[in-house]
């Protein structure tokens, strides 16, 4: 997931923190620098992905399908691309020794609202901590809340709720009126993703 919105901007991180990064994603970055080497791949593949993960110190998933609109209406979709890629990646990892795993879960997962979206996180999760257990994975989760900044699109909350203002003139937001949230900013969410890497953090959900 290292082409996206969030992941795109870990991926700039590691490299300011002096880390090699490979991209493994289905799509070619549009931020990619020239130090970033990068892979195009689904994680269906247990094969390519077998191959992109052998010798790296840290694996980072970020990918899957993150508007939960989107999911509401895809639940099957949902599984695939939130639950079973993360099955997948686990399975490779765990022929390895030493590797990190870090992983974009969300808030929602302590809570009732995100619908099928906090279902494929909350599963994901509970998977993630199941092979630690078993296979003495090292894992990270970062429960991240609502993300905005530079390079979102139109599957990003606070993108549609700004375009819709700026096309209509209205602010318009569709949802809970009584909800309550605190919006980070992208940069500061990939900066705390490097920043979990330390030891303190290490098999704790974040």
């Amino acid at each position: 997931g290292g082409s996206g919105f969030l992941g795109s901007h870990i991926c700039d991180q590691l490299i300011e923190n002096n880390y090699e990064v490979t991209i493994f994603d289905k799509n070619e970055s549009s931020y990619r620098l020239d130090s970033q080497k990068i892979i195009i791949g689904d994680t269906a593949d247990n094969e390519l992905i077998s191959s992109a993960i052998k010798g790296t110190d840290v694996v980072y998933h970020i990918a899957g399908l993150s508007d939960i609109d989107e999911a509401i209406n895809k639940p099957s979709d949902t599984i695939d691309q939130n639950v079973l890629s993360t099955i997948n990646i686990l399975d490779v990892i765990k022929k390895y020794k030493n590797i990190k795993f870090i992983y974009a879960s969300t808030v929602y997962v302590d809570s009732r609202e995100g619908s099928f979206y906090r279902c494929s996180k909350e599963a994901a999760e509970n998977y993630i901590e199941e092979y630690h257990r078993l296979y003495n994975i090292d894992y990270r989760i970062i429960r991240f809340g609502s993300l905005y900044g530079p390079r979102s699109d139109h599957r990003n909350g606070i993108w549609r709720i700004i375009n819709h203002a700026i096309e209509n003139g209205i602010v318009k937001y569709e949802g809970n009126i009584e909800s309550v949230r605190e919006y980070i900013h992208v940069i500061d969410a990939a900066k705390a993703s490097i920043e979990i890497l330390a030891d303190e953090f290490k098999n704790q959900c974040i």
